[in-house]
Parts: C-alpha cells; sequence; structure tokens
C-alpha cells in the first residue's frame, strides 16, 4: 500500500514477489515452462476453450499466424487467410461459438475454423479489434467494414446462431450501430451475465439484447471511466475488473468504482507507461481467486513488465512481475513422471514443477501465459524469492528501541534475513544491520530512532499473517 499513510496497523509499503490469500500474504510462483514448444513468432493472443462436444481448444495468435496445440507442437493453421502481418501494438481477438472458433484483428480481417479445421476468412464480416460471444451472437467492436468504413465506435452482431452471417437483415436478428454518447474508439468488451459490457478509453456502457427490431440497447453508465486496452478486463462471474488509465476499477454492472484509490492510485501512475498501456492485461484467477493486472512500465521497452494482484474478499493486494505476452486457463493433461503425456517422460526432462502442484492433476485448469520467448509456462512454479518492507513503527516524539520484530507465519521460509531502517525526522530511513531468522520466526535488531521500518528478504515458500514489533521507550527528542 504505498499511497497509504505509513503509520497505519499491518500495513506494508512495499513488496516483491508477494501476493494476497485468504490468510494473508505468500509468495508469488515461478513460471514453469511445461514443454511445449514455443512459439515461432511473437505472441498476440490466446485463448484455451471448449466445445460442444467437450473438446479443449487451445489457440494462439502470432503476428504472422494462427497456431492450435496438439500434444506439445503447435500447428499452424492458418488456412488460406494466411500468414498475416499485424502491425506493432496490434493484437488477435478470439472468441468460442459453438463448435467454432472466430479470430480477428483489423488488418487480418475475421477468420473462422470449424471442428478443428484451418482457418478460412468469413466472407462479408467487418475486420473487428474486438470479440464477444454470447447469447446466440458473435459481437464485433472497433470495426472496419465495406459499407461504413473505418468505424472505431461502431458494434456488429452476427445473425442469430450463424457466426458466418454478417449480412444485416431483421428476420436474422443481425445488425449493426454505433457508441456516440461519448468520444474515442471502443477499447475493450467483455461478457458480464447476459449483458455485454463495452469500453471506451474514458466510458463504460452496458449493452443489453432486446430482441427484435433493435436487438441491442447500449446505455452509457459512466462517462469518466473506462478501459485502456482489450484484454486488460476481466470477470469473475460477478464483476469485471480492469484497468484504466490512471486507477483499476471494478465494475458490478451498475456502478463502477476505484479500488486502488488511497492505496496504491499514485504509485501505478507513476510507474506504469501511459504510451503502451494498450498492451495491459488482466486475468482472474478462479482457482486462487485472485485478480491479476500486467502492464507495461516506464523503461520497460513497451514491454508487459509489472504486476499487481488483487483478491477481492480481502481487499489486500500484492506485487509479482513477469514479463507476459498473453495469459490462459491451461487445463493440464494427464501426466506422471512414469509417462502418460507427451509432456512428460522422465523426471530430468520434465517441466520444473513441484510434485504436489495441481499441475498434475487431470484436466486441472490453472493459471499460464507466454512469457518474452513465446513460452507456454504455467504459474504453478516452486515459490520464488521475496520480500517485503513494513510501515513505521513508532511515535511522532517519543525515542523508541527496537530489540526484535517476530513474524506470525503459518508456514516458515527456507530462509528470510531482516534490515532495519530508522528515521527520525522528515527525511530518508537510514538503514541499519541485516540479520536472519531464527527458528522462532524472530529477528534480533538493535536500533534507536522515532520511526522504525522493517525489510524482510526471504527464500522458499511461507504464509505471512502478521509483523510485530518489540518497542521500548528510550527517552524523547
Amino acid at each position: 500500500m504505498p499511497d497509504a499513510d505509513p503509520t497505519m496497523a499491518g500495513l506494508l509499503t512495499d513488496c516483491s514477489n508477494l501476493i494476497p490469500s485468504e490468510l494473508g500474504m505468500r509468495p508469488g510462483p515461478t513460471l514453469s515452462v511445461v514443454g511445449v514448444d514455443p512459439l515461432p513468432e511473437a505472441v498476440r493472443g490466446a485463448m484455451a476453450a471448449i466445445d460442444l462436444d467437450g473438446n479443449r481448444i487451445a489457440l494462439v495468435g502470432t503476428v504472422a499466424g494462427l497456431y492450435s496445440l496438439t500434444g506439445r507442437t503447435w500447428v499452424n493453421v492458418s488456412g488460406t487467410g494466411g500468414p498475416f502481418s499485424l502491425g506493432d501494438s496490434e493484437r488477435w481477438a478470439l472468441a468460442q461459438f459453438a463448435n467454432s472458433s472466430v479470430a480477428s484483428c483489423r488488418s487480418a480481417g475475421m477468420q473462422i475454423s470449424t471442428a478443428g479445421a484451418d482457418f478460412s476468412p468469413v466472407a462479408g464480416a467487418p475486420k473487428a479489434k474486438i470479440l464477444v460471444s454470447l447469447k446466440g451472437f458473435v459481437m464485433a467492436f472497433n470495426t472496419s467494414d465495406t459499407s461504413f468504413g473505418d468505424a472505431p465506435d461502431r458494434w456488429w452482431c452476427s445473425a442469430y446462431l450463424n457466426a458466418s452471417d454478417w449480412t444485416p437483415n431483421v428476420s436474422t436478428l443481425c445488425t449493426t450501430g454505433r457508441l456516440v454518447e461519448s468520444g474515442g474508439e471502443i477499447s475493450a468488451a467483455h461478457r458480464l451475465g447476459d449483458d455485454v459490457i463495452v469500453y471506451k478509453r474514458r466510458s463504460t456502457y452496458v449493452g443489453r439484447y432486446t430482441g427484435p427490431a433493435e436487438v441491442w440497447n447500449y446505455t452509457m453508465v459512466d462517462s469518466d471511466v473506462g478501459c485502456v486496452g482489450q484484454d486488460a478486463v476481466c470477470d469473475t462471474g460477478k464483476a469485471h475488473f480492469f484497468i484504466g488509465d490512471d486507477d483499476i476499477y471494478s465494475f458490478d454492472g451498475v456502478q463502477v468504482r476505484p479500488i486502488g484509490r488511497g492505496i496504491l492510485r499514485d504509485w501505478f501512475v507513476s510507474v506504469r507507461d501511459p504510451k503502451f498501456m494498450q498492451k495491459s492485461v488482466a486475468f482472474w484467477d478462479k482457482q486462487n481467486q485472485l485478480a491479476w493486472f500486467f502492464f507495461p512500465s516506464v523503461g520497460g521497452n513497451g514491454e508487459v513488465d509489472k504486476g499487481l494482484v488483487f483478491h477481492p474478499s480481502t481487499g489486500r493486494w500484492g506485487r509479482a512481475d513477469h514479463y507476459i505476452r498473453a495469459v490462459v486457463r491451461y487445463a493440464s493433461p494427464p501426466a506422471t513422471y512414469d509417462g502418460g503425456s507427451e509432456l512428460v517422460t522422465d523426471y530430468e526432462t520434465g517441466p520444473q514443477i513441484d510434485f504436489d502442484s495441481p499441475f498434475w492433476v487431470e484436466s486441472q485448469e490453472l493459471m499460464a501465459g507466454f512469457d518474452a520467448d513465446d513460452r507456454l509456462v504455467t504459474f504453478a512454479g516452486p515459490a520464488a524469492p521475496s520480500s517485503f518492507t513494513t510501515g513505521d513503527f513508532g511515535d511522532e516524539e517519543q525515542m523508541t528501541w527496537l530489540d526484535r520484530v517476530t513474524l506470525r507465519l503459518k508456514v516458515s521460509p527456507q530462509s528470510a534475513t531482516a534490515t532495519g531502517f530508522t528515521k527520525d525526522d522528515g527525511g530518508l530511513p537510514v538503514k541499519q544491520a541485516s540479520v536472519a531468522i531464527r527458528d522462532d520466526a524472530a529477528f534480533d535488531l538493535r536500533q534507536r530512532a522515532r520511526w522504525h521500518r522493517i525489510r524482510v528478504d526471504s527464500i522458499g515458500d511461507y504464509a505471512l499473517i502478521g509483523v510485530q514489533p518489540r518497542l521500548k521507550q528510550a527517552g524523547y527528542r
């Protein structure tokens, strides 16, 4: 909580690779390569879905092609429309509609694949930046087409139950319209229940199915807050969490609410790179009930390199930085070190994942993504090294002697070191000595000041519940 009062009880002013949970805070996992071959080009979008027959589908869009995962190999399924040539910041929109997978971007147009076949262009369809599938329609947003030209504020819906029919017709319910109540282009859209929530950079709309002849009605519900990019919103099933230009927000279908204000908003605004925020990615980790927000930072050369993590039920925040190009929900195949999977043949060549990880559970859905080397990785590896910095313990007038800090832990780390900092006035904290953790999760320190702050660096997994300093009066100044 870098924006909050540093004397607030239980506050952490900074952390690295530390994420929230129901009990407290814990180290984030390392990214583990699962053994799938890397993509031949830079990843620009990914989707994991299940068709009507229960078949699992894993699709990836790159700067030059569309690929489907077969075993440990990515098969080029670009079909007659490929190869493609996406722009510098262009991304694929991917949606599953019954047994058809639909892909689209502004430069390549709309492509469709049915029952695992190669993709092919959809005749007469708009070239869309954003796709959403719901209520028997494929919705397309921020489009270009031969009838209406380049229209970044335009929306389309396909014919009912037909993702290949994009000819406006009252009988098929295929229609189109524009969102002109606010300025700017449509930047994101995502389903929320039976509605579609549409975002511009500075406004939010709710789209609701009304049937013939209007088909879809859109109402602007916020004229000041919107979403920065097409992948920067995630759906929990009950609400959206999304990245805005100046904060991170939630939307429950009625009201947009900031969730970073007074906690980390100022820090976020100072760290993010506004020139590349359209690349940001949000993801709902259902298994751990966490909302992840990945975004490019100043000095990150346009790469998505920073990560914030929010736990809605407790309101806690954490941070785990990774270079990420796309995030998906990956279903692990049946796998053991005795074989049974194309990803695992023996211990030495298998993925670096703990034996008790959910990765080994057949069809377990895990948070996964594509790293800077375009490899499929899961967020299921061993706990990575982590650190946290407490708030300030002490008093404005009274000097105190700090001789011990004790961590309240459910699980103890493999090793940990505490470094003390002191401050007597409005200046910067002064670094003091560093000490190793004791068997009883305590650190013995020797420092005298008005204010005390502690940084703890740890290796291994643990669950942090609280931090308790032992302060003694040491006079007044």
